[in-house]
């Protein structure tokens, strides 16, 4: 199974259902960026799509003193192009690619010179914190960030927790 698909099984209602995103709206902004997106992230919202994770991960992660930003969203693929390019007129550095926020308004991303020169099968995760203007690696991968809200803190938990 995959962690995406696992992740929303625990942190997302089943009445809202994640958003299927398809193989050609993937295409399409890397065309628009001119990246190639890293194999494990189009393999992982293919088969899972976007979910919308409840407060639940939020309060659970504060309980537990989980010292990881906690995702609220992952962008759909054309938020993608319009929150990167939107961002980086407000400060965003330019080199990073936002994929996903934080409760705040944080930016969850990949970083474009990773997505460049062909297709990788990962690519870090990075996280930009829009106060301070701060870019810290969150993870190797993809999947690997995503499995870090499945891990033993939150053993016993899911989305009924709030």
């Amino acid at each position: 199974m995959s962690v995406l698909v696992e992740f929303s099984r625990k942190w997302c209602h089943p009445e809202y259902a994640a958003t299927p995103v398809e193989l050609t709206e993937l295409i399409d902004i890397e065309a628009l960026l001119q990246i190639k997106l890293p194999k494990d992230y189009m393999e992982e919202v293919l088969e899972a799509g976007l979910p919308s994770p409840t407060l639940a991960l939020l309060s659970s992660a504060l309980e537990a003193e989980l010292a990881l930003p906690t995702v609220s969203e992952l962008n759909p693929p054309l938020e993608i192009v319009r929150e990167t390019k939107a961002w980086h007129e407000i400060g965003m550095p330019k080199n990073l690619i936002a994929i996903g926020n934080d409760c705040c308004g944080n930016k969850f991303c990949f970083v474009l010179h990773d997505l460049q020169n062909g297709c990788r099968p990962t690519a870090p995760v990075y996280f930009w914190d829009h106060d301070f203007d701060e870019t810290n690696l969150i993870a190797d991968s993809f999947r690997d960030w995503i499995s870090m809200y499945l891990g033993s803190w939150a053993d016993g938990l899911d989305y009924r927790n709030f």
